[in-house]
């Protein structure tokens, strides 16, 4: 399949177009220019992610990963908007924005929302205050959980401030962290982490530096602690991130986006093309792709004709 192998590169491994191109002459049927190679991305690009995945008959569990990736450049950050379901690790919604508020997100969330026939029930991210009112604008009664992972790097960030001014060792400051992460990770409910929080009575975790990150983790317990009680709320943003580090490394790679409309059709392109190409060998799905994890129809064809059966 040698469209797919050369979208599975441009898409999903970073290689430029240049470098597709040229390795089309090595199968002895080499493409007259670039632009097939572009053409061959507008094609894959030009349903959103859950218009195909609706169409191929699957449903989302209504839990997701979000976050937002960017790449600046001067005067200019290019954004990509990511949901991921954490189940399957299907990319259920991606999008491209010149640049990021609470209503250009309100604005990205109501274009998911025309493309699937399920409820968002909850979504785990980031603390940022604009993507969650956006999220809670566009969908009603949603459960919103923070990344534990997020908030323990932060805090970490905030010892090392601590450690610059006191002048403690990082034997103090590792032991200072995971005492503060036990009871982030320990507690079962919003009362519980507060309790715990408040148990904290080290010197060191009334330090100013220290007790900022400490209070916006008691000011937001309830969204610390929901993956306890809704089992579709994950700890961390994990699957989001790591999908989102293939979208940076290829802003990077093509240094900036000037044409919103092909920013937009590379990003969905990239986002479907991981749905149905199978992870590797020796990764812990080996052999299986996101479609197949969700339950998906594949009529034992190769990924490309799947796709290109729901496009």
């Amino acid at each position: 399949d040698i469209i797919g192998e050369i979208l599975r590169g441009v898409l999903l491994s970073g290689n430029s177009l240049r470098s597709a191109f040229s390795s089309t002459g090595l199968t002895g049927k080499k493409v007259k220019s670039q632009q097939t190679i572009l053409n061959w991305i507008k094609w894959v690009g030009v349903r959103h992610p859950a218009d195909i995945l609706t169409r191929a008959g699957v449903k989302g569990s209504g839990y997701f990963q979000e976050d937002e990736g960017f790449e600046k450049e001067p005067d200019l950050r290019t954004y990509s908007v990511a949901m991921v379901d954490p189940e399957n690790f299907l990319v259920w919604h991606m999008d491209y924005v010149d640049h990021v508020d609470e209503q250009t997100l309100c604005d990205s969330f109501e274009k998911f929302v025309e493309h699937i026939d399920f409820k968002v029930l909850g979504v785990t991210k980031d603390k940022w205050r604009a993507s969650t009112n956006a999220l809670k604008s566009v969908f009603h009664r949603i459960w919103i959980g923070f990344c534990h992972r997020h908030c323990l790097k932060k805090f970490y960030n905030a010892l090392l401030e601590f450690q610059k001014e006191v002048g403690c060792n990082d034997k103090e400051v590792s032991r200072l962290h995971k005492k503060f992460k036990k009871a982030l990770e320990t507690a079962g409910s919003k009362t519980a982490l507060k309790v715990q929080i408040n148990m904290l009575k080290e010197p060191a975790y009334d330090h100013p530096l220290v007790r900022a990150a400490i209070d916006e983790v008691e000011k937001n317990a309830a969204h610390y602690t929901a993956y306890k009680s809704r089992k579709g709320i994950k700890k961390t943003t994990s699957i989001v991130d790591n999908f989102l580090k293939i979208v940076k490394r290829k802003l990077r790679q093509a240094e900036g986006f000037r044409d919103r409309t092909w920013a937009g059709v590379l990003l969905r392109g990239m986002a479907n093309v991981r749905n149905f190409v199978p992870f590797m060998p020796g990764a812990k799905n080996a052999n299986k792709s996101p479609f197949m994890l969700a339950q998906g129809e594949t009529y034992g064809l190769p990924w490309m004709q799947v796709m290109n059966m729901h496009n």
